[in-house]
C-alpha cells in the first residue's frame, strides 16, 4: 500500500513540474527583463524582487528538471542518484526564503526608518547582501552530499535553523510593519500632510502589499519543508519517502507562484510580462 502511494505520489508530482517548470522559467525571465527595461520599476525593492527571480530561474532550469528525471528513473526501477536534486533544490530554496528576508527587511527600514533608509539600502549594501546569502546557500548545498554522517546533521541543523529564523524574522517584521502602517493612516486622518508624504505612503504601502503576498506563498511553500527538517535533524521523526516528492515539488512551486504575484500586484509589469495593452474603444462620430 504504501509503495501504491509513494508511485502515485511520484507521477503527480511529476506531471505538476513538467507543467509548471517552463512557465516558472519564462515568468520569471520577463520579471527580469522588466527590472533592466523599465526605468520606472528599477527601485531598490524590486530589484530585490529581480534577484528572488533569478534564483526561481534556476529552480526552473535545475531542480525541476532534475526531479523529474530522477522520479522517472524511480518509476521504472532504475537506481539513479538524486545528489543534483538534493543540492539544487537545497541551496536555491535556501537562497529563495534569505532574499525574501532581505526584501522583508528592506520594506521594514522603507517604513519604519523612513530617513535612513537611503543611507542604509544603497546599491553596495544591496550587493553585498545579495553575495552573502549566495554563499551561504551555495555552502549548506554542498555539504549535503558529503558522506559523512556528523557533518549531514550539522548540514541540516543549519539549514533549519537559518530557515526557522528567516520565517520568523519575517513573521515578527510583518507585525511591526503592520502596526507602522496602522499608526501612519491614523496620522494622516488626523493632520495635514503633505502630499509628497501621502503619495510616499501610498508606494511603500503597495509595495508592502506585493510583499505580504509573496510572502502568504512562501510560507505555504516552506514551512512544511522547514519544521519537518528539523525534527528529522533532531531525530523527533524518521525520514518519509512517501512525502518526499510532495515537500519538493511545494518548495519548487514557490517559484512559479512569484511571478504571478508580482505580474498580478504591478500594472506596469504585467502589461510587459503579457504584452497587455488596454483596448480603448472609441464610438464613431457620426
Amino acid at each position: 500500500m504504501a509503495y501504491i502511494i509513494y508511485t502515485i505520489g511520484y507521477i503527480i508530482t511529476i506531471l505538476i513540474n513538467i507543467i509548471t517548470s517552463p512557465l516558472t522559467v519564462l515568468l520569471n525571465v520577463l520579471v527580469i527583463m522588466v527590472a533592466i527595461r523599465r526605468p520606472r520599476l528599477q527601485s531598490y525593492p524590486n530589484i530585490l524582487l529581480a534577484c528572488l527571480a533569478a534564483t526561481d530561474v534556476l529552480t526552473g532550469l535545475i531542480s525541476q528538471p532534475s526531479f523529474i528525471l530522477f522520479g522517472t528513473f524511480q518509476l521504472l526501477g532504475m537506481s539513479k542518484s538524486e545528489i543534483i536534486v538534493e543540492v539544487s533544490l537545497r541551496t536555491l530554496s535556501l537562497c529563495s526564503l534569505l532574499h525574501l528576508m532581505l526584501i522583508t527587511c528592506d520594506r521594514l527600514i522603507a517604513i519604519k526608518f523612513t530617513l535612513r533608509y537611503p543611507r542604509l539600502v544603497t546599491t553596495r549594501s544591496t550587493k553585498v547582501a545579495v553575495i552573502t546569502f549566495w554563499i551561504v546557500s551555495v555552502s549548506s548545498g554542498v555539504s549535503r552530499p558529503i558522506n559523512n554522517q556528523l557533518i549531514i546533521a550539522i548540514s541540516d541543523l543549519s539549514v533549519a535553523f537559518i530557515g526557522i529564523s528567516s520565517i520568523l524574522f519575517i513573521v515578527f517584521s510583518y507585525v511591526i510593519l503592520y502596526r507602522e502602517i496602522l499608526r501612519h493612516q491614523k496620522r494622516i486622518k488626523m493632520e495635514q500632510m503633505p502630499q509628497e508624504e501621502l503619495d510616499r505612503f501610498a508606494k511603500e504601502h503597495k509595495a508592502l502589499k506585493t510583499t505580504v503576498f509573496v510572502v502568504g506563498a512562501l510560507l505555504l511553500c516552506f514551512v512544511p519543508w522547514t519544521f519537518v527538517l528539523a525534527l528529522i535533524a533532531f531525530g523527533l521523526v524518521p525520514p518519509l519517502p512517501v512525502f518526499k516528492p510532495w515537500f519538493r515539488t511545494f518548495l519548487m512551486l514557490n517559484s512559479f507562484l512569484n511571478p504571478l504575484i508580482y505580474c498580478w500586484r504591478q500594472e506596469e509589469m504585467r502589461k510587459f510580462a503579457f504584452r497587455f495593452k488596454r483596448q480603448v474603444h472609441v464610438p464613431p462620430t457620426s
